[in-house]
């Protein structure tokens, strides 16, 4: 159904006019960047192919690419793709431009940091390399190898530095669309504010998202003053998601756009109960259910999600306790990109280890054997066959009978299975270079060295949650989801004070904005899940009177 907001996006693209689209939670917002990449390929579709033009639509994750490409029956006028795939399709081919921005990126990086290498070393190591690569095995600058992170930085430094190259992206790409712009990284932001826009003729741009929904660390959130400016700002405020009583409490939470419900909307129920006392041993979902059944008459009827707005309490009910204290004790960066599911090095323990290791177990031959497309050896002959099958079945064995990260990983190095990260190698071979006493260096390496303790299945369970494999997440595992009945559990104690106050959030007492923002963000995405009835638990105490300004008097069980 076209909405006012769909109307708007409509009159830009018409008008070729860059715009930003703030649609709040269970708005359609996917449907609506639907609904304009449907109209471009309309009356503008045979145009731009004959002039080898495409429409760029850039998401934030693979899982959003899928469905946006489903939802467009694949269409050629589209690419469809992942920040990181867009920017080194731009830049792959000039390779001399690359070598000359890797080595001003290196030199921009701050003096401690471990990616950073001497200059003199990198100018000559890549002087003579026939190509800079992009491999998700890690960044290696002396190999010409750079990682996700690097890729972001050196693409900012190419489009700042030579500007042919953005007039020849907008050549190739007279729209792009931005989905979930408040995660994407500020400097890609530049690249498109700064550089791309404007050029003589630029493209379209047209952002996608909710800055109230930002709660990755890396994410630019809301778009500076300068860059708002440039843009067309649309606001979409239905919400065919939430029951009523939900979709009142939203109102409260945020007040720069006004709700309304606008599909089958129940009237639902929100209510708050808090947990303080409650011990850290004890099931506190149940507590949290059996209070809010005692003191508020609410019995939950079918599907039930609970989030836990921090790891500690999730990780421990899981099971994977040692390896969130491992990144507890990183802090910093590490942690925040550990904990949203991003972190370099659990990410290839996840996505190259542990995926071959499921689809091992469960039988799918041809699905293992395709995740080990980066192996040295091809599986021509039967002989080299028969080793990895072999290799495998020890993986396997080892994996599920209690064996440590550090043994699962030298089992893979001995066998070839996977090429490994740099980190893992190192440590395996026990040659991390000596760091200085609190560098970011030694810090990194005592994680690894940590992790390497860990009992492997630590990681198979880690992802099982980050997959909603279990049934319950943390605030990043359930982004874009929906469920009948959630319970939000909220807990300051494991919340890292220092990022996340959610007691200073419920009274309005934080002196922190930036804290107070994050926090919000975070208790806004998970309470917007429900469809049906929200309960908040907290293990903390708040004042009665503000609740029940938020939840509605009747509502608050202390």
């Amino acid at each position: 159904m076209m909405t006012p907001a769909d109307e708007k996006i409509l009159e830009c693209l018409k008008g070729r006019k860059s715009f930003l689209l703030d649609a709040g939670a269970g708005s359609g917002k996917t449907s609506s960047l639907i609904r304009a990449l449907d109209h471009i390929r309309g009356p503008e579709r045979k145009a731009l192919l004959r002039d080898g033009q495409h429409v760029a639509c850039i998401t934030f994750t693979n899982v959003a690419k899928n469905e946006i490409l489903e939802r467009t029956d694949h269409d050629p006028l589209f690419k469809v793709t992942t920040i990181h795939d867009f920017l080194w399709d731009a830049v792959q081919s000039f390779q001399k431009e690359l070598r000359e921005s890797l080595i001003v990126f290196n030199s921009e990086l701050p003096t401690r940091s471990r990616r950073r290498v001497d200059e003199a070393d990198l100018a000559l190591a890549i002087k003579d390399k026939p190509t800079i690569s992009y491999s998700d095995r890690g960044a290696n600058f002396l190999e010409g190898r750079i990682y996700h992170d690097d890729l972001l930085g050196v693409a900012e430094v190419m489009f700042r530095s030579h500007p042919m190259l953005a007039k020849i992206v907008a050549a190739r790409y007279p729209f792009i669309f931005v989905d979930e712009y408040q995660d994407t990284h500020e400097m890609v932001i530049s690249i498109l504010m700064d550089h791309l826009i404007k050029v003589k003729a630029p493209p379209l741009i047209g952002f996608f998202g909710d800055k109230v929904q930002s709660i990755y660390p890396d994410g630019v959130g809301e778009l500076s003053a300068d860059h708002q400016a440039a843009l067309v700002a649309i606001k979409k405020e239905e919400n065919y998601r939430c029951s009523k009583t939900v979709i009142d409490v939203l109102n409260k939470i945020r007040d720069d756009i006004k709700q309304v419900p606008s599909g089958n909307n129940v009237k639902g129920a929100a209510v708050y109960v808090s947990l303080t006392g409650t011990t850290p041993e004890a099931d506190i979902t149940q507590a949290a259910l059996n209070k809010a059944k005692a003191d508020l008459g609410i019995e939950i009827d079918g599907e039930l999600k609970v989030l836990f707005l921090t790891h500690r309490l999730i990780a421990r009910k899981a099971g994977y306790e040692a390896l969130w204290n491992a990144y507890n004790e990183r802090g910093g960066f590490a942690k925040d990109s550990f904990q949203a599911g991003d972190d370099p090095i659990a990410s290839f323990l996840i996505k190259k280890v542990d995926m071959v290791i499921e689809a091992w177990r469960a039988g799918k031959v041809g699905r293992a054997i395709s995740l080990l497309n980066d192996r040295k050896k091809p599986f021509a002959s039967r002989d080299e066959k028969a080793k990895v099958k072999d290799a495998l079945d020890e993986l396997l064995k080892l994996a599920d009978n209690g064996s440590s990260i550090c043994d699962v990983l030298r089992h893979i190095e001995k066998t070839g299975l996977l090429p490994l990260l740099d980190d893992f190698h190192l440590a395996l071979a026990g040659k991390f270079e000596s760091a200085e006493e609190g560098s970011s260096a030694a810090k990194h390496q005592t994680l690894v060295e940590t992790l390497m303790d860990i009992p492997y299945q630590e990681i198979s369970i880690y992802r099982a949650v980050l997959q909603s494999n279990l049934p319950y997440s943390t605030k990043h595992g359930v982004k874009g989801d929906q469920f009948k009945n959630v319970l939000v559990i909220l807990d300051d104690t494991g919340a890292n004070w220092s990022q996340y106050s959610f007691g200073n959030l419920l009274e309005g007492t934080d002196s922190s904005n930036s804290r107070l923002q994050r926090s919000r963000n975070l208790f806004y995405v998970c309470c917007s899940r429900a469809q049906d009835t929200l309960i908040v638990a907290n293990l903390g105490h708040s004042d009665k009177t503000k609740l029940d300004a938020l939840f509605g008097v009747g509502s608050v069980s202390t």
